[in-house]
């Protein structure tokens, strides 16, 4: 607590009913000491003066214990309210940093893509290649659907080609052309108004330079640009972090703290200044709300524009009880670090004082005969037992108020790693869709199954484009091009060369993926153990790449070997819950299972990945997007375990085919 204990008690005690119970139940036992004492005090003679000193001095031990014990409640609420705005505001910038860390690698690779290359190297084109090309940002558009418009500008500003037939614009003249043509920068991003989408009030826009060899010669032949649909995007995003709680007003604000989105735009409107940019580490209150703002802590080395997450909630809301957990019966085990042993015992402390006190006094009474001081006695014995009493419903409420601050933050923290999961996996679904229907990938396989035969100049060709593609996409640790037999082609991997001419392992999924008849389907392998990932489990995302002359037929495929384990590893981690007690965070771990209990990743050094773990079933048959937690006894330690059973992102496991059930779990040991 960051003030001194009266003034937290005055701020604070407003909004905490269960505080304000105790502390009246406290001061009239106090005061009752107190009265009982002067009573003492007026009937004390042939009183040892020493035994009224002892009950005054008594009374100061209670004081000092209702004090102590009301400040580890208050600051046990804060905690819990502290919690919740922290991780809420910090999911809203990273969450969104890592989808648009996605969009840089796709405005690199899309920039390169031979179609557009060729489409803006020419002066002028058919009305055959001109739809050509609207159907080409169609099929990527259809597949990462996070954009809501492309364009294909030349570098004097005229709109070769976009997706949105809504767009009035047919001519730019926004710097951001000839800043992004002349740029050594692998990209530009903006985020402002643009006559590039002249319908939009702000555009999010990526922007690279399309290179083409002229002459002999690299030539910039124009600028790609994707605006991505943000508005759209962060809907989604503050609707999870929301999470069924009414009352947290979550934003997105620019380096000058002014609004760019908002989940209340009625309370907060866009370009409202919310605050004045500053180092912010710790929640802050203002008036009667609580407010915190963060910058994002970054995924690999990206950190997108100077944005911040922030969120404020009226104290009211934060202090209040969390309806949306469920009531659970647990006991916080005498052996645990959060026990709270140094309580009970001043509790203790005090009890037995004050029996001392009363024992003392009634031998004093009796052996002085001064029976009148007998009721005062009996009056300190029965304030004793009220005490007690007090003390002992007070420390176990503390320790159910932090089960409570426990429970939200493994459950809050289940649902950001479901959903990190989900979001990035959505990608690998999108990128072997796309990179199958490379033209380059659909001539040579086309040409090779018509005539078996491939050229070394082809074989270099497929490799180096796979080689640009898994430079861009880190994600994989590999990417293999193979016939209609499942034979190897082309890796991006050079230390995989070796598996050029072998056919892939499973051939399951790769005779699966030859009979899909659709550019928007997809396989993906269930998680398995494969000598394709130096024999550890994974997923392989595949796709059919199309026959040239007739895109009803499939020539081959395209598989993407995810680099699971530090991916995984990644998205556990960063979603993890971070306590103030370190015993907390040592006693803390995630996982993803599927719906038997099988491992698919873990940060505990105690489970192996693929191993199965006896998961409670309510957690195993819990339905889609369902969060909850339960109680139970993991590795022989009691534990709260957060979990969230994964519902897709966007149109991925929603009716696109595709069904995997992943469910988080977010273990902290009692």
């Amino acid at each position: 607590m960051h003030q001194n204990q009266s003034e937290s008690l005055k701020d604070y005690i407003q909004y905490l009913p269960e505080v304000k119970k105790y502390v009246e139940e406290l001061q009239h036992q106090d005061l009752w000491w107190t009265t009982v004492a002067m009573v003492g005090k007026i009937n004390n003679e042939n009183m040892d003066s020493q035994l009224l000193d002892s009950i005054v001095d008594t009374q100061q031990e209670f004081q000092g214990l209702r004090d102590r014990m009301i400040s580890e409640l208050i600051g046990r609420y804060l905690n819990q309210a502290n919690s919740e705005i922290i991780l809420k505001a910090q999911a809203a910038i990273d969450i969104l940093i890592r989808n648009l860390f996605e969009r840089t690698a796709d405005v690199g690779f899309l920039a390169t893509d031979d179609d557009l290359v060729e489409f803006m190297a020419k002066s002028s084109v058919s009305d055959e290649e001109q739809d050509f090309i609207y159907r080409r940002i169609q099929e990527y558009v259809a597949k990462y659907s996070v954009y809501d418009d492309v364009l294909l500008v030349s570098t004097s500003g005229d709109v070769r080609a976009k997706l949105n037939p809504q767009n009035p614009t047919t001519h730019s003249v926004d710097p951001l052309i000839r800043e992004t043509a002349n740029t050594d920068e692998e990209y530009v991003e903006v985020y402002r108004y643009s006559d590039l989408f002249a319908n939009k009030e702000k555009s999010l826009i990526y922007a690279k330079k399309i290179l083409a060899e002229i002459d002999g010669q690299s030539q910039v032949v124009g600028v790609l640009c994707l605006s991505f649909n943000i508005e759209d995007e962060l809907e989604r995003l503050f609707n999870t972090l929301n999470n069924g709680q009414d009352g947290y007003s979550i934003m997105l604000l620019d380096d000058q703290g002014k609004t760019l989105a908002s989940n209340d735009p009625q309370q907060h409107p866009l370009g409202k200044q919310q605050i004045r940019p500053k180092s912010y580490e710790v929640p802050e209150r203002i008036g009667a709300n609580l407010h915190f703002t963060t910058k994002t802590t970054g995924y690999q080395g990206f950190y997108g524009l100077p944005w911040y997450g922030y969120v404020t909630v009226p104290n009211q809301t934060a202090f209040a009880d969390r309806k949306n957990l469920k009531e659970m019966d647990v006991t916080i085990p005498k052996n645990s670090p959060l026990y709270l042993s140094q309580l009970e015992e001043m509790n203790l402390k005090v009890s037995t004082l004050l029996l001392i006190v009363i024992l003392n006094g009634k031998i004093t009474s009796l052996k002085r005969d001064v029976k009148a001081f007998l009721p005062v006695l009996d009056n300190f014995q029965n304030i004793s037992i009220d005490i007690q009493e007090i003390f002992t419903r007070f420390i176990h409420h503390i320790h159910n108020v932090l089960v409570r601050t426990i429970q939200g933050k493994v459950a809050f923290s289940a649902t950001l790693a479901v959903e990190i999961m989900d979001r990035n996996l959505y990608e690998r679904a999108n990128d072997c869709r796309w990179w199958a229907l490379n033209s380059t990938f659909r001539q040579i396989l086309t040409r090779y199954n018509n005539e078996k035969t491939i050229s070394e100049v082809e074989s270099d060709k497929l490799t180096e484009i796979l080689m640009y593609i898994n430079k861009l996409y880190t994600v994989y640790t590999n990417i293999m091009l193979y016939d209609r037999n499942g034979r190897v082609m082309a890796v991006s991997n050079p230390r995989e060369s070796h598996l050029v001419g072998t056919v892939l392992p499973r051939p399951h999924d790769s005779s699966r993926c030859m009979s899909l008849n659709d550019t928007q389907a997809y396989v993906v392998s269930d998680f398995h153990k494969t000598e394709l990932y130096d024999d550890r489990y994974t997923y392989l995302y595949h796709a059919a790449v199309k026959d040239w002359e007739n895109p009803q037929r499939n020539v081959g495929g395209i598989a993407l070997v995810f680099d699971s384990e530090p991916e995984f590893d990644a998205m556990l981690r960063d979603s993890e819950p971070k306590y103030t007690n370190q015993a907390l965070n040592e006693a803390t771990c995630s996982a993803f299972i599927d719906r038997e209990g099988n491992v698919i990743a873990t940060t505990s050094p105690t489970i192996k990945i693929g191993e199965r773990i006896d998961v409670p079933k309510e957690v195993l048959n819990a339905e889609n997007g369902e969060t909850d937690t339960v109680f139970w006894e993991w590795n022989g330690q009691p534990a709260l375990i957060g979990y969230k059973v994964s519902e897709g992102y966007r149109e991925y496991k929603n009716g696109d085919g595709y069904d995997n059930d992943v469910i988080a779990l977010v273990f902290t040991g009692m």
